[in-house]
């Protein structure tokens, strides 16, 4: 029975090795397909279906920070309040209403600046302002002489006050004032008497008590005024020289670093930038100084989509919440030998090094020139 059972299974064996010869071919096929569906999700995610960032630094700017303002706490700078605008002098309500001088008022450099260049131009029109005006204290004397027939003060008109341009030398609403006096005393017929001819009698001695007022305050500008002219001009030279350490200073502490970043993601897979960035200024081999940026509207710009370039503006703190010795090296090699890059970082930990510019605020312009050039070049070769 041994025999016959061993016969059999043999029989068994042959049977089957016969069938899997002849589907061997159908066998492994359907092995590597079973593999090849088991593989290519993987090979998708490692190898095809990822993001390809790549960052260039395209400019740095250096900003002045609005924050920086400055008192006329100095006899020198005190001499350009008359060149400040009004609107920086004085509180407005929500109507658009002046109130009251503010006490300590402060101004940004360009004010100063602007009102500094004003006073430089008030001094060389010093004489021609001073003739104008002592042409205006003739023009009232002569309305106020009985004997002078050119110019009688019945027939004086606001038209005149005006062409003297009174807000120009005296405060606008006094000037504003004499004006509407003068319309009041020439204009308001329902307050005059009429003659027998049913013409309005102009107040007279009201009008000659309003162009004296007139004159004395246009005598006290020409007083005032020479005075503040010959102190201006003594001390012109010691605002420009305050003004400009001033404006070191700002340099100095009061600016901050605008970034410009040119991102691209040439793969498959979106991806997210971090908000914090950071840009190295190399100075030497082992000397560099690190500045924190943070990425600019984070929500909007943040993303990189697959096949996609996004324009990312990155910002620095002000340079006075740095470390001193930062701040030295930052002020020294801006804008000569220092070279930088900038170092990203994605949602997956990846980080992202840029090509290396100049520390200096050109908008990268002489790189762009540059390759401009040589694209010319070959193009005129042809």
């Amino acid at each position: 029975m041994s025999n016959e059972s061993s016969t059999h299974q043999a029989g068994r064996l042959l049977v089957w090795n016969e069938k899997i010869k002849k589907h061997i071919r159908s066998i492994a096929l359907t092995l590597v397909g079973v593999v090849s569906a088991a593989a290519i999700p993987i090979w998708q995610i490692y190898f095809v279906e990822t993001s390809e960032v790549v960052i260039e630094l395209a400019s740095i700017n250096r900003n002045e920070s609005s924050h920086f303002t400055v008192p006329l706490d100095t006899d020198e700078l005190a001499l350009l309040e008359p060149y400040i605008p009004s609107d920086s002098l004085y509180e407005f309500n929500r109507q658009g209403v002046r109130g009251d001088k503010i006490d300590y008022p402060e101004f940004t450099l360009n004010t100063l600046f602007e009102a500094y260049e004003k006073a430089k131009q008030d001094l060389k029109n010093m004489a021609l302002t001073k003739a104008s005006l002592l042409k205006s204290i003739e023009r009232i004397e002569a309305y106020l002489d009985p004997q002078n027939h050119q110019f009688p003060l019945v027939e004086f008109r606001v038209s005149e006050l005006k062409g003297w341009d009174l807000s120009n030398h005296i405060d606008d609403s006094e000037a504003l004032y004499f004006e509407e006096q003068v319309l009041a005393i020439t204009r308001n017929y329902s307050q005059m008497a009429f003659d027998n001819q049913e013409n309005p009698e102009i107040n007279i001695a009201a009008l000659k008590f309003l162009l004296n007022d007139v004159k004395e305050d246009i005598s006290d500008v020409i007083h005032e005024s020479t005075v503040r002219h010959e102190r201006l001009r003594d001390d012109i030279r010691n605002i420009e020289t305050q003004l400009n350490k001033l404006k070191s200073q700002q340099l100095e502490l009061y600016t901050y670093f605008e970034v410009e970043v040119v991102a691209s993601n040439t793969g498959r897979v979106s991806t997210s930038l971090r908000p914090l960035a950071l840009m190295r200024v190399q100075i030497s081999e082992n000397n560099y100084v690190d500045i924190r940026l943070q990425l600019q509207n984070y929500t909007e710009q943040a993303e990189l989509a697959p096949s996609s370039t996004n324009i990312l503006h990155y910002r620095s703190s002000e340079l006075n919440t740095f470390p001193s010795e930062d701040q030295a090296l930052i002020n020294t090699f801006w804008g000569s030998t220092g070279r930088v890059r900038l170092f990203a970082m994605d949602t997956k930990h990846n980080v992202f090094t840029s090509n290396q510019i100049a520390f200096v605020d050109n908008r990268n312009q002489k790189l762009i020139v540059d390759k401009l050039k040589e694209a010319a070049s070959a193009y005129m070769d042809k």
